[in-house]
């Protein structure tokens, strides 16, 4: 616990050089993955009903998993919890997005028959949603930053993200 202590107020500091909302919304994404209490919204208005320790933004539910598991068990994981792995609905709707710095896998796969990229629900990737820079020899996709995703073998272990969309 002291390590990620340090380590959040490490990146912290480095962020309050850029912008005071960048910290604002760093600083809750991490202490969300520490606290065990109520959802925690991001834009300062109901947003909900979340699952307890998923963060609520703009009435999506988020939860950012630090383990390690294959495209397809991360997606088994997220099932397991009624939601499924991260979708961009819009950049918009998804804004704090864009300050995540590590790669997670999210549900954007290759459809083998066709090779289109689709998400877990079926639909089709739109260039609004991501920037995709396909690498070697990948059929899944890991979210990077700046909404840019990337190709990845579907084997590879990846922290995931999942998330449940409020209609």
């Amino acid at each position: 616990m002291g390590i990620h202590f340090i380590v959040m107020v490490t990146i912290c500091s480095a962020i309050i050089i850029n912008s005071t909302q960048n910290l604002l919304m760093i600083m809750i994404i991490l202490i969300a993955s520490f606290n065990q209490a109520a959802p925690i919204s991001l834009n300062g208005t109901y947003c909900g009903p979340c699952p307890q320790n998923w963060i609520c933004y703009r009435n999506n539910c988020y939860q950012f998993f630090s383990e390690r598991k294959s495209w397809l068990q991360s997606q088994a994981s997220c099932m397991s919890q009624n939601s499924s792995l991260l979708k961009i609905y819009s950049k918009e709707d998804q804004d704090f997005l864009k300050l995540v710095k590590s790669y997670h896998w999210m549900g954007l796969v290759q459809n083998p028959a066709n090779g289109s990229w689709q998400w877990e629900d079926g639909s089709i990737l739109s260039p609004s949603q991501l920037t995709l820079v396909e690498m070697e020899n990948g059929t899944c996709v890991v979210y990077g930053s700046s909404f840019k995703g990337y190709t990845e073998n579907c084997l590879t272990p990846n922290t995931y993200i999942c998330m449940q969309r409020i209609v």
